[in-house]
């Protein structure tokens, strides 16, 4: 099809159609084409198509390569097999470790962090931005530790923000340990490139495998409940900023050996409660309405399984974990037959998404409208 054939419209028509692989190579066509799909108009088009159509869906998988010392993304398609041909997407992180959180997606953005830098990535066109360290002063002698970060779009701003949570303490006086002050946090804009602070109350956030979750323009973590003596799933609003507390199932009572993992199953925000052990069971409870706590209601239980630890994903009607020697299997949740992918990392180094591919550039912030 050459330039000028056809109307405009027309080759929009067909071009948003197109998954992104085609479409960064039909930018090298002609000028006409490359104007067209580089319009942030075209962006978002393109993206609602994706959803409406719901194309384009995988699983992005993240795990960290000793022997070579870096983290690698890889590609599983939607119909999960043990055979699948997985292809993986190599980014150099600043920093790079295995425990290197996935967070997302967002319009086909991700977030990583290590808890120390954080960086936005589309895997979809292989870019990444490593943001600004926070430039907030504090009082001399103190101190700032991230113990939570969060990600997600904004719709009535149209902007992209990530979200710190940090302790603020100081070192004692024999400089064994550190006493704590407080907690703050501190939100950075994507079309600003620019950290602030706000005003906000919250609890002590604990960090888990796979326990900060995105869901229904919310993002969450698991936290302290000290007005209930228990714990509590933190959410907040990307739109509003507020925060606010959802006490988890009395049967959680930290510490009690066990570990938690906030996944999405059925539309719903499930929590996992499992042991990791020689031989693991995984609790499955749903959050029938949102917010309410006591909507909770446990499902099923899962296992127990031989040498798997770690829960990742939810997917159809699959479980996806992380075996005891970093590889990835897949549980179904009737049978509870597993399946074992030839994909393999380092211990606990497994994180997993559902993710559909965008044009979502991260240079351009406010190309969703």
């Amino acid at each position: 099809m050459a330039c000028g054939i056809l109307p405009e419209d027309v080759v929009r028509e067909i071009l948003v159609m197109l998954p992104v692989k085609s479409l960064l190579r039909c930018e090298s066509v002609c000028k006409s084409w490359y104007t067209l799909i580089t319009k942030p108009s075209f962006t978002t088009a393109h993206l609602n198509c994706s959803v409406a159509l719901e194309r384009n869906h995988c699983i992005l998988i993240k795990r960290f390569l000793k022997e070579s010392n870096k983290s690698v993304m890889s590609f599983l398609s939607d119909e999960i097999s043990g055979d699948d041909h997985v292809s993986p997407i190599e980014i150099t992180i600043p920093h790079s470790n295995h425990f290197l959180q996935m967070l997302g997606p967002c319009n086909g953005l991700i977030c990583l962090t290590d808890h120390r830098d954080i960086i936005l990535c589309n895997p979809s066109i292989r870019v990444f931005k490593v943001l600004p360290t926070p430039s907030l002063n504090y009082p001399q002698g103190l101190f700032s530790d991230t113990i939570g970060v969060g990600f997600g779009f904004d719709p009535l701003s149209s902007e992209y923000k990530v979200i710190r949570i940090a302790q603020i303490h100081e070192d004692d006086d024999d400089g064994a340990g550190y006493v704590f002050h407080s907690v703050n946090v501190e939100i950075y804009n994507l079309n600003t490139n620019s950290w602030r602070k706000i005003d906000a109350v919250v609890p002590f956030v604990w960090f888990f495998p796979c326990s900060e979750l995105l869901f229904n323009g919310h993002f969450h973590w698991w936290a302290d409940d000290e007005d209930h003596g228990g714990e509590s799933m933190l959410s907040f609003h990307i739109s509003t900023e507020v925060f606010q507390q959802i006490r988890l199932p009395d049967v959680c009572a930290f510490p009690d050996g066990n570990e938690r993992a906030f996944l999405v199953f059925n539309e719903s925000v499930a929590l996992v409660l499992y042991n990791p052990s020689a031989q693991a069971s995984f609790d499955i409870w749903l959050m029938t309405e949102y917010g309410v706590a006591e909507s909770w209601t446990k499902l099923f239980t899962i296992g127990p399984l031989v040498q798997v630890e770690h829960p990742l994903l939810f997917w159809k009607h699959e479980l996806l974990l992380e075996k005891a020697n970093g590889q990835l299997v897949s549980c179904n949740l009737k049978s509870q037959r597993l399946k074992e992918f030839q994909v393999y990392g380092a211990q606990e180094s497994l994180r997993a998404l559902v993710y559909s591919e965008s044009l979502v550039s991260i240079k351009r912030g406010s190309d969703i409208n």
